[in-house]
């Protein structure tokens, strides 16, 4: 009897461990979503405006697509790799990371005035603009290493450009720091 249970546990395919950036970049991922997915609504249902409303138009649809982008992102890393589910989230989360790329160059808070931080987050959006391709190029050509190691660099700079958002001057600072007041 128990060579038949050992037979049958043996035959299973072994389900290798999660690496552990992935999970570190899925939960930092998690942690950038929340207080603004909070602060978003609270702001909204107590009738406040939005720090960027008026003077900064970019800065909605950037922040909603790089929501989107967290909450896909950190979905893909925690998913199964190479189905279909897979590769449609991919392409949606590439389509949604060159738009807040292109998008975060646009944003300026005074035309012609850039401060360091925003020189940083252009830095991370050129160096995302430059990876896209790759991350395609590794999956098609079934270079996984590739793609693997193109797309994390690509999530590692939003993660970045994201904790960035949350100095207390800037706009999602203003936003998420703004409910404590």
């Amino acid at each position: 009897m128990t060579a038949i249970v050992h037979t049958q546990l043996a035959s299973r395919p072994a389900v290798p461990p999660r690496p552990l950036l992935q999970t570190i970049f899925a939960g930092a991922a998690l942690a950038i979503f929340a207080p603004i997915a909070v602060a978003l609504p609270v702001t909204l249902f107590r009738g406040r405006p939005l720090p960027w409303q008026l003077h900064m138009p970019w800065v909605s649809p950037h922040l909603a697509a790089a929501l989107l982008v967290l909450a896909l992102g950190a979905a893909q890393l925690l998913l199964k790799k190479g189905d279909r589910r897979h590769r449609l989230m991919g392409y949606a989360w590439l389509a949604l990371m060159g738009f807040i790329s292109v998008s975060g160059l646009l944003i300026q808070l005074d035309p012609g005035h850039v401060s360091v931080v925003h020189m940083a987050s252009s830095v991370f959006a050129v160096i995302n603009l430059v990876l896209l391709p790759l991350v395609i190029v590794g999956a098609r050509t079934g270079r996984r290493r590739l793609h693997r190691i193109a797309a994390l660099g690509m999530f590692a700079c939003t993660l970045n450009a994201g904790l960035m958002a949350f100095i207390p001057f800037r706009a999602v600072g203003s936003l998420v720091f703004g409910l404590l007041h």
